[in-house]
């Protein structure tokens, strides 16, 4: 079937990676919780400060150790302290902040008590806020046990998320792989933020590119976990690489999986490339969400150039059924199509609901432009559900009102 292509205006299972085996039992953690058997090994490191006492969660233990902590990295250059003193007399602005959190976060990934210090002494509580961010982010390189407990002592809520996202960011830096078996440990002592917790380490290995280890971890999730963790993982991978994330999801055998893994695909790669997507879509097999997916592509596509989008419907229509129904209610529907084009694109949808649900909305908009040829379009289309037809006649009868 041919289909207009112009006349357009305009536009856990929780993840815990060997907890459950006999892990190493040197160096890598060191506290223990209140209460528990200590087994042999290094006393933990307490913090430069004293972590606050109150809504504590629950810090790692000798008996839920990751493996061994890699060796401390070098000094890194960058920390001046005579610089750190005279920024301290020029006027506050947010380079100057930003260079103060800079030099912070270096000075941590060598001397973590110092540059904790240095930061909880600024009287400015947002500044203070942002250099024990960067502190601990460096502090997660260097040691990242030690960060994340300092940070899991802190008040619940959004400061102690945010703490131990800096310090995920900054342990995946080092070593992504020990830094996802502390993140299990931490996931398996705190089981009522794990979700969001483990949300953040998945944040933290995207920004260091390590995307198959977050899609790894997102696979691991429990039952409330996974299809948040997946969605967060692939969405965030397909946006700058599209077709390695798409790949890693196709290559998913479990089907539940594969359909978690594509629909967060859609969500990077739609902002990324649509076009490329839709075209990835369409050599997808028939049926199940594939029309849903292509919708979603092609309005992204639609909106950003929709005479290419109606062009590529039109030369594939025949091969694509009715999985493009969604697409072309999509396109019927953005802004830049005119209203009679719109009502053209919407009369070729197979499925009766959706080509109803387009023309209702497309006669939404046309009454307010042109309320002549609206009504016109509307007293002779028989593609109106009973509800949508009550629903414009409503809207006209408010119009020829006085």
């Amino acid at each position: 079937m041919h289909r207009p292509t112009g006349y357009f205006t305009g536009s856990s299972k929780l993840f815990i990676f060997g907890c459950a085996i006999c892990l190493l039992a040197s160096g890598y953690v060191a506290g223990r919780l209140s209460g528990h058997d200590h087994e042999a090994g290094p006393a933990p490191i307490p913090p430069a400060a004293p972590a606050p006492a109150t809504a504590r969660a629950a810090a790692i233990t000798e008996n839920n150790r990751p493996a061994p902590a890699p060796a401390r990295v070098a000094a890194p250059a960058g920390w001046d302290e005579q610089k750190w003193l005279s920024l301290h007399n020029v006027p506050a602005t947010d380079a100057r902040n930003a260079s103060l959190a800079d030099l912070l976060e270096k000075l941590a990934a060598v001397d973590p008590q110092k540059a904790l210090g240095l930061a909880q002494a600024e009287g400015n509580l947002r500044l203070r806020k942002t250099l024990i961010q960067s502190v601990l982010h460096g502090w997660g390189r260097l040691a990242p046990l030690d960060a994340s407990n300092y940070a899991l002592a802190l008040p619940g809520g959004v400061d102690r998320e945010e703490a131990l996202r800096s310090v995920f960011d900054g342990a995946v830096v080092t070593d992504p792989d020990a830094a996802m078996q502390l993140a299990g440990a931490i996931l398996q002592q705190n089981p009522g933020e794990a979700a969001s917790y483990g949300n953040s380490m998945i944040d933290a290995l995207c920004a260091s590119g390590n995307f198959a280890l977050a899609a790894q971890m997102a696979g691991n999730g429990n039952d409330g976990q996974t299809s948040i963790w997946m969605a967060e993982a692939y969405s965030k991978w397909a946006a700058l690489q599209p077709e390695a994330a798409a790949q890693a999801a196709n290559d998913l055998a479990d089907p539940a999986a594969k359909n978690q893994a594509l629909h967060g695909v859609i969500g990077g790669w739609a902002e990324a490339d649509p076009a490329g997507l839709t075209a990835f879509l369409a050599m997808q097999p028939s049926g199940g969400d594939r029309g849903q997916m292509l919708g979603q592509a092609l309005e992204s596509w639609t909106r950003l150039d929709p005479v290419a989008s109606a062009q590529w419907i039109n030369a594939n229509s025949a091969q694509l059924g009715t999985d493009l129904d969604a697409g072309i209610k999509a396109v019927a529907t953005v802004n830049a199509v005119d209203p009679p084009t719109a009502v053209e694109w919407a009369g070729t949808i197979n499925d009766g609901t959706l080509r109803s649900e387009a023309l209702t909305d497309v006669l939404r908009n046309w009454v307010q432009t042109d309320f002549a040829s609206a009504k016109k379009y509307f007293d002779a289309t028989p593609d109106l559900r009973p509800a949508d037809r009550q629903q414009i006649s409503e809207i006209i009868a408010s119009m020829n009102s006085p």
